[in-house]
């Protein structure tokens, strides 16, 4: 299993990176593929180009995929947040990260947290 170092940014935004003393690079993935820059700074337009160049690969990457979440929900597309995090939790090859905040988890499981988040706040709002 691929593992990663990934940077929460808040509760369901999620960027895979390498956990490295320099800069921060997306370790095992061609430079930018993962959006990592581009979803610190808000850019979701070229977050979403670098993460669907390929079509192939980010529909079967669980790290392109709960990105590619961050990036739909952040710009409005709740279904096709929780479609592309469904399809994070359903991938074969879940990949383990570690948070910058030093908790390991794999992409299942912080896709499934997005969908429970998604979940816990349609339940709130209905109150």
């Amino acid at each position: 299993m691929k593992k990663l170092a990934i940077s929460a940014l808040g509760t369901i935004a999620l960027s895979a990176c390498a956990a490295t003393p320099g800069p921060m690079v997306e370790s095992g993935y061609p430079v930018g593929s993962l959006a990592f820059a581009a979803i610190e700074r808000g850019d979701w337009a070229t977050a979403e180009r670098l993460l669907t160049l390929d079509r192939r690969v980010a529909q079967d990457d669980p790290a392109r995929l709960v990105n590619l979440g961050r990036v739909y929900m952040a710009t409005g597309r709740t279904a096709e947040a929780l479609t592309v995090w469904r399809q994070a939790l359903a991938s074969p090859h879940p990949v383990e990260v570690e948070t910058l905040g030093g908790r390991t988890a794999t992409t299942d499981q912080l896709a499934r947290q997005a969908l429970d988040h998604y979940r816990r706040t349609l339940q709130t709002a209905a109150r």
